[in-house]
């Protein structure tokens, strides 16, 4: 079907909404994440099967402010404060389970010759968490507030903005054109750098800005400014060379703290969860099944889904093991951490977006996102059998249970 280009982009709205919030549906009532609704929804109305989504640079445009204000909302969940908290303990535990997972993913990848650049995405399509079902199963469990589902929630904090980093990363390099070990430094320090002042800044200007907005009198000022904030930081980020994804997850952060934006954040939520959906619809309407469904990517398949139980199982095990976990609450971390979903989708289409990997990729994150997800609520089920602890004494400090809930976002 062809449309004049003015009416691509509603075509596109009417198509992903309709149809995803349909699949969201039906997939919620099985209590797994409604994304996988959105995948499975691209996945019919796409090439792989009706072929009735249109796909240009507009819907891809949407597509992006989609994933970009879901990234710039999870920034706002995150209390800024928390976030410093958490960096000693949380901070050491994610950076073993994510440079165990990514590892894992980039040594399938060269072993199967997808070259250093292809493998370093494969890496990132392993490295994040999602822990929105672990958490949803803790409390069915009754056993959110417990040592390791504290734990875990502040895991997944920190584990957002390493992959997060990882992918823009990974970006940069595509920009550069080249990947040595000095590109590769380059680019950590770069992304990290712009991430860090950023956030920075905004956050010791924050109360000022939300003070003046605060005092004007037209209608929706806040949610105003407060997006267009979000988008001149993706800009501005973007102008260093690094994902404008890391500018919003900066911003979101930055401002998390300021008073009187409990409302606005949950108008952001509201369009981050419609927005987001286009995203989530369009990468998946994408892929060609046809292409990724041959016989010679079975092993790359095979070998991504043991991976991304066995990264998480050897990074945040041991990590976790060697500060001096006891072995039943290793497991139960370890396990808590099992599910991809956002940011494996989103890893896998940055790298078909730049053509360093192909459908086989996508397809191969998409059969993680299931799989880790319909795997996750019995093993912790059973790993969560057993007595609690009500303190762990670790190498740094000792962690005494506390009945207040941590904030945590998936």
């Amino acid at each position: 079907m062809e449309l004049p280009p003015e009416l691509t982009v509603f075509y596109a709205l009417a198509l992903a909404l309709g149809f995803g919030k349909l699949f969201e549906e039906i997939i919620t009532r099985t209590r797994y994440p409604p994304v996988l609704g959105d995948l499975i929804a691209g996945l019919i109305i796409g090439s792989s099967v009706l072929g009735i989504y249109i796909v240009d640079d507009t819907v891809k445009a949407l597509a992006w402010f989609g994933v970009t204000i879901l990234l710039f909302y999870a920034g706002l969940t995150t209390r800024y404060s928390e976030f410093v908290r958490l960096l000693p303990i949380a901070g050491i535990i994610t950076i073993g389970e994510a440079l165990a997972a990514f590892s894992m993913g980039f040594i399938i990848g060269y072993v199967l010759g997808y070259g250093i650049l292809g493998s370093f995405f494969l890496g990132a399509i392993l490295e994040a968490t999602s822990v929105s079902l672990t958490i949803r199963t803790l409390i069915e469990l009754g056993k959110l507030d417990t040592i390791e589902g504290h734990t875990i929630m502040e895991i997944a904090v920190l584990d957002d903005l390493a992959s997060l980093i990882t992918i823009s990363i990974g970006a940069s390099i595509v920009a550069m054109a080249a990947f040595t070990a000095v590109d590769v430094v380059l680019a950590i320090v770069k992304c990290v750098a712009v991430w860090s002042l950023l956030v920075f800044i905004l956050h010791r200007i924050s109360r000022y800005i939300i003070g003046i907005v605060s005092k004007m009198h037209i209608e929706e000022a806040m949610i105003s400014f407060l997006i267009a904030l979000f988008a001149a930081s993706a800009v501005l980020v973007g102008l260093t060379g690094v994902s404008p994804l890391v500018g919003a997850y900066a911003a979101g952060l930055a401002l998390s703290e300021a008073i009187g934006l409990r409302e606005v954040r949950d108008s952001i939520r509201k369009l981050a969860i419609v927005f987001s959906t286009i995203f989530f619809v369009t990468t998946a309407a994408q892929l060609d099944i046809r292409a990724a469904l041959r016989l010679e990517y079975l092993t790359l398949y095979i070998l991504m889904v043991a991976a991304a139980f066995a990264g998480k199982m050897l990074g945040a095990g041991l990590t976790t093991f060697i500060m001096g976990f006891p072995i039943r609450s290793v497991l139960r971390i370890a396990v808590g951490l099992f599910p991809r979903c956002e940011f494996a989708i989103i890893a896998a289409y940055t790298a078909m977006s730049f053509k360093v990997l192909g459908p086989e990729a996508y397809f191969a994150a998409l059969i993680i996102v299931i799989v880790t997800n319909l795997a996750t609520p019995p093993l912790l089920k059973i790993v969560f059998a057993g007595r609690e602890y009500e303190e762990v004494r670790i190498r740094l400090r000792k962690i005494v249970l506390r009945k207040t809930p941590v904030h945590a976002h998936a």
